[in-house]
């Protein structure tokens, strides 16, 4: 076997290999922008801005750190909330969001409505939520999110998480396996044409 045959013999293999990894195409989100809105009751008011004062220290939104309601995902915390009621969260991952709700003090928590825009966003599914009542959707690149009013007892957490597709999905390994094969088989198929004397002929 020459040179030209062992090395696609080599990347025949590893196409192979990338077709046996499990995987899917998965969205990459650290590095986007996304803008955020927590309203309450539908009033218009957008207490993820900073502005609004309920901003704590330690997320992307917050004073100390993008002082806006628009920041880049970095992969956890971008918006915080915090009205000594209630601690609200969102976190994103490089495939979708979490929403935390934990409640301080005991009482009735008002309907919520969180939206989250971001160019790159092309789909949402829910992962799953302990948020009674909860409904979602996505129109054209925003996500909104409504959480009917509930009851909430001191130190209550509640949670939801989407997935979120993108433009900026990474390909399947399967797709890079059947890429490196069909790679590994042109060379191959080339080399044995050469070897067999099987190429086009030179003008004289």
């Amino acid at each position: 076997m020459n040179l030209r045959a062992k090395f696609a013999f080599s990347i025949g293999f590893l196409g192979l290999l990338c077709l046996m990894l499990p995987g899917s195409a998965r969205a990459d989100l650290v590095g986007t922008t996304v803008t955020g809105s927590l309203d309450f009751d539908a009033d218009g008011l957008n207490f993820y801005k900073p502005a609004m004062g309920f901003v704590p220290a330690g997320y992307q939104n917050s004073a100390g750190a993008r002082d806006s309601n628009t920041v880049v995902i970095v992969g956890g915390n971008e918006f915080g909330f915090s009205d000594g009621l209630n601690t609200d969260v969102t976190s994103f991952s490089s495939t979708g969001f979490t929403f935390t709700d934990t409640s301080i003090t005991a009482g009735p928590n008002l309907n919520l409505i969180l939206t989250m825009t971001d160019p790159a966003f092309t789909g949402v599914s829910l992962i799953s939520s302990t948020f009674p009542g909860l409904t979602f959707a996505i129109s054209g690149d925003q996500i909104t999110v409504d959480i009917p009013a509930v009851n909430a007892s001191a130190g209550e957490v509640l949670t939801a998480s989407f997935n979120v597709t993108s433009t900026s999905s990474v390909p399947e390994p399967s797709t890079y396996g059947l890429m490196l094969i069909g790679f590994g088989f042109l060379g191959l198929m080339m080399a044995m044409r050469k070897r067999l004397g099987l190429g086009i002929p030179q003008a004289s």
